[in-house]
């Protein structure tokens, strides 16, 4: 991205976003953040230390719901004065095996995972198609791609989240916006360290390592790169 850009980051609080919010900070973008949570937006922040000033905080409803979708983007435009690219990186995991899993659960995990960045991407597009061009990055997992079993409810929701970035991808061919996925596989967050204490956290994916392959799918070098689903299965 060339520095003054803006990019709206969904999932910006969580543990892997705030590491992403702060490389393009730092590098020089102009960074839009959803927050439910005022203490994590403060947290956030916090960390950010100096580039705390080139990341504008909106507090947003469930991005679940189409309507708190479209108010956020629209927020970021009126704050921002633009919107070059838009990182889809809300999401979160729940396990189960398909016939241990409620139905609630698969609500849930496509109420995280899928709808959020169905409905930011629709209201978002057609302000880039408007711009003449943009990045948009989706996350989706290396289990979607190498489906197992054990938590057939998020690999399905990530599956979903994969489709959809290979189809957009075709049908905004040529407008200069561009449309890929990163599909991680487990990454060194506190969280999973506390989860999987058995675990070697040194074959794990870095969150340095996601926000960097961000960075350049979101920059003029990546500009003929679209409707890529790129694995980042760490060193395991």
């Amino acid at each position: 991205m060339a520095e003054g850009q803006v990019v709206l980051i969904t999932g910006g609080t969580g543990q892997v976003g705030q590491v992403v919010v702060g490389y393009f900070a730092s590098h020089g973008a102009q960074v839009v953040v959803p927050y439910r949570s005022a203490e994590r937006w403060e947290q956030l922040r916090a960390q950010l230390g100096e580039h705390a000033g080139r990341v504008i905080g909106i507090a947003a409803g469930d991005l679940a719901d189409p309507a708190a979708a479209r108010t956020l983007v629209e927020e970021a435009l009126a704050q921002a004065g633009g919107l070059d690219a838009v990182l889809c990186l809300a999401g979160g995991f729940v396990g189960g095996r398909f016939t241990e899993s409620s139905p609630e659960q698969w609500l849930q995990m496509m109420a995280i995972n899928f709808w959020p960045t169905v409905h930011v991407l629709r209201a978002a597009v057609p302000h880039l198609l408007a711009h003449g061009g943009g990045r948009i990055v989706t996350v989706g997992a290396r289990t979607a791609l190498e489906p197992a079993g054990g938590a057939t409810a998020y690999v399905a929701a990530k599956g979903a989240v994969i489709t959809l970035t290979q189809a957009l991808a075709r049908e905004l061919r040529g407008s200069g916006v561009t449309v890929n996925c990163i599909a991680p596989g487990t990454i060194d967050t506190p969280a999973n360290r506390e989860a999987m204490p058995k675990a070697d956290p040194k074959t794990w994916v870095k969150p340095e390592e996601i926000a960097a392959l961000l960075w350049y799918l979101c920059s003029p070098e990546a500009a003929a790169v679209t409707g890529a689903v790129i694995p980042i299965p760490g060193r395991g």
